[in-house]
């Protein structure tokens, strides 16, 4: 079996078990994990969007974000939000404190705030990655988990957003992970502005202060050994892969077009050619390492 390994997947980190990875649109992914913005993406939103089940369900969920650069031997947060949002690198979509019933699979548009980014302006101003946070600002958190549903990721844009618009479509998401409750805060993601790639962070509190962005600020060098390193100091799937497709005398090659199976965590369909995707078989993947 001629098998390709995609290049993608050095940007993958190998889980050490299944319950801490994030479930991003279908796939999962391990936090740390790394996804490449395509190069000629220019500008991107980064949102929450949550919609009730019924038309009766509504609460309101806050997003705040903050770019983050080195100044001297310290690191600094600018934060941006619908209040404070001076920059011409970036724009929030303000504050929408309630929401619209929807149903996936049915409702094309869901309400979200969001942030659109310029991410070669942002880069230029020094600024090294932004991050998002968003919160619960409502007391429906005990049955949101039931009652809504709530998404966070990336959408590629044209351009900055030109007016207020509370009804978005995240079909075409870069990167999208729903969310599950109930909680009060959490950090989705943040965006490399150098290496131009998404850093997966899926991580909750059950505070309203325990993932919002003055709380980051506070933990950045943990965050940076975390998250933003950790692909420095763990293992990737693409050498993963080839580890063991090397112990196994299975053929690699280096191109889609010569082998019978593609291994990635994309969804390649082709005629004739056998898919592995490693975010839909991580169970498979860890009864391999243990």
């Amino acid at each position: 079996m001629k098998t390709y390994i995609d290049p993608k997947l050095k940007g993958y980190i190998v889980p050490s078990e299944i319950r801490n990875n994030s479930k991003a649109d279908g796939k999962i992914f391990t936090p740390g994990t790394r996804i490449a913005i395509p190069e000629a993406v220019k500008f991107v939103r980064l949102f929450t969007a949550w919609g009730g089940k019924t038309p009766s369900d509504s609460c309101d969920i806050d997003l705040s974000g903050a770019f983050v650069k080195t100044v001297g031997n310290k690191t600094r947060m600018e934060p941006i939000s619908f209040y404070r949002q001076e920059a011409n690198y970036a724009v929030h979509s303000g504050d929408f404190t309630s929401c619209k019933q929807f149903v996936p699979g049915v409702d094309k548009k869901i309400t979200a705030e969001y942030i659109d980014i310029d991410l070669e302006r942002a880069y230029n101003e020094g600024f090294e990655y932004v991050l998002t946070s968003e919160y619960i600002y409502s007391s429906r958190v005990n049955d949101y988990d039931t009652n809504f549903n709530t998404y966070s990721g990336v959408i590629m844009l044209d351009a900055l957003r030109a007016a207020d618009k509370q009804m978005i479509d995240i079909s075409n998401s870069l990167f999208k992970i729903k969310l599950e409750g109930p909680y009060q805060s959490h950090c989705a993601c943040a965006i490399d502005l150098k290496t131009r790639e998404i850093v997966i962070i899926d991580q909750y509190a059950e505070e309203q202060s325990g993932m919002t962005i003055s709380a980051m600020a506070q933990k950045l060098d943990l965050f940076k050994k975390q998250y933003f390193d950790a692909i420095k100091f763990k293992e990737n799937m693409f050498d993963f892969m080839t580890l063991y497709c090397e112990a196994n005398d299975i053929e690699i090659v280096d191109t889609i077009e010569a082998a019978n199976r593609i291994v990635s965590y994309d969804d390649y369909q082709i005629e004739g050619k056998e898919m592995f995707n490693v975010s839909n078989n991580l169970e498979t993947i860890i009864n391999l390492l243990s």
